[in-house]
């Protein structure tokens, strides 16, 4: 076990900061080195953490080839994930990198297949993974509440009346890849495939709309995240889509920044034997000749006192990602297929599960035998 965990950050803004506060409560931990485009605000980054004036950079290369490093934390703009991860992979540093894991397919299966070339871990931050809802809910699907399941939805668009991200970095596709199906697309198809483990998607069918984000009147009225250049606005902000997986099991998803309502449902899974909810949690069974509701007592916990300080005991002791990357791919395979689908107006488009992906999948959850 190393005695100090060395980390730089690449890109210094919001997000880095939440990074920078966990880590920093940890004695293991030497917050030592930033780069971001935007000087000035990498030599702020600095100053507030305590990093040393001569590790800040401009050029996140500069700052790899020069300092050295145990493990990185990726906070860039979406589209500007996938470089920065492969270089540093390739250069020997660990890599905690922001979800989405990349804005496609292609460049996720890249990042998998260097960080496994290099025997480096490769962790994308969905600290949802470290949720008590989410790890209890996959517990009971584990342990057979469900039996056969066969439908479910799977929902990102709580307190979303108005909460289209102002930042350029989120809704001009130059910059973020995508908009709402990428950004809480990730976390709601994540949600749904862990709880479930993984069964094998066949095809899917989607379509994006934008709604209310070229609409000048929606971004003057005062919500929760503020208003937001419609004049840049070039993405989606709301998205639907049709999972169907092997075995004519179906998933829907349903996601949105903005819209004249105040959320879209809550997310659930039914099965042959039992049923759950999420968001509170709840599980439906019939036990004894009735039917029955129970709601699950969920401890307290900050998912992000896990989702930090299980990427450095990862480093520090040797171990695996606490996320396999593996899992990451094949839901950015779904995205693609999603947006694919969108593009040719709903169109069913069929799934194609890459070979490094495919011994994650089990379709015990739809009655099926493991692949």
């Amino acid at each position: 076990m190393v005695e100090r965990v060395k980390i730089g950050f690449i890109g210094a803004g919001g997000i880095a900061e939440v990074h920078a506060k966990y880590y920093s409560q940890l004695k293991l931990v030497e917050l030592t080195a930033v780069a971001d485009i935007d000087i000035e605000r990498a030599k702020s980054f600095a100053k507030m953490y305590g990093i040393p004036e001569e590790n800040v950079f401009r050029d996140y290369e500069e700052m790899i080839d020069r300092i050295p490093l145990d493990g990185v934390s990726i906070c860039t703009p979406h589209k500007y994930h996938t470089a920065p991860a492969i270089y540093a992979l390739k250069k020997g540093v660990h890599v905690l990198v922001e979800k989405p894991m990349a804005t496609s397919a292609v460049e996720a299966l890249e990042m998998l297949r260097t960080a496994t070339q290099y025997k480096r871990i490769l962790m994308v931050g969905f600290q949802n993974r470290f949720s008590a809802e989410i790890v209890a809910a996959r517990r009971f699907v584990e342990s057979g509440l469900l039996g056969r399941f066969y439908y479910g939805e799977t929902i990102e668009g709580r307190e979303r009346r108005r909460a289209i991200p102002p930042r350029i970095t989120f809704i001009d596709r130059e910059l973020s890849g995508g908009g709402v199906l990428l950004d809480l697309g990730c976390y709601a198809i994540d949600n749904a495939m862990y709880i479930l483990g993984y069964p094998e998607v066949i095809r899917v069918s989607g379509h994006i709309y934008t709604t209310l984000g070229k609409d000048k009147e929606a971004a003057s009225v005062v919500g929760s995240w503020g208003s937001w250049d419609v004049n840049r606005f070039s993405v989606e902000d709301f998205a639907i889509g049709k999972i169907v997986l092997r075995g004519n099991a179906i998933l829907w998803l349903k996601v949105a920044w903005a819209m004249h309502n105040d959320d879209l449902g809550r997310p659930f899974f039914l099965g042959l034997k039992g049923g759950l909810k999420l968001y509170p949690l709840e599980i439906y069974r019939d036990e004894n000749g009735y039917m029955t509701t129970s709601k699950i007592v969920l401890p307290q916990k900050d998912v992000w006192v896990d989702k930090i300080g299980r990427f450095i005991e990862a480093i520090a002791k040797g171990l695996a990602s606490p996320i396999d990357p593996r899992e990451i791919v094949y839901e950015m395979v779904i995205l693609d297929a999603l947006y694919q689908s969108s593009s040719r107006d709903g169109e069913e488009v069929k799934v194609y599960i890459p070979d490094e992906v495919k011994p994650i999948i089990n379709n015990s959850v739809i009655g099926l035998k493991k692949v």
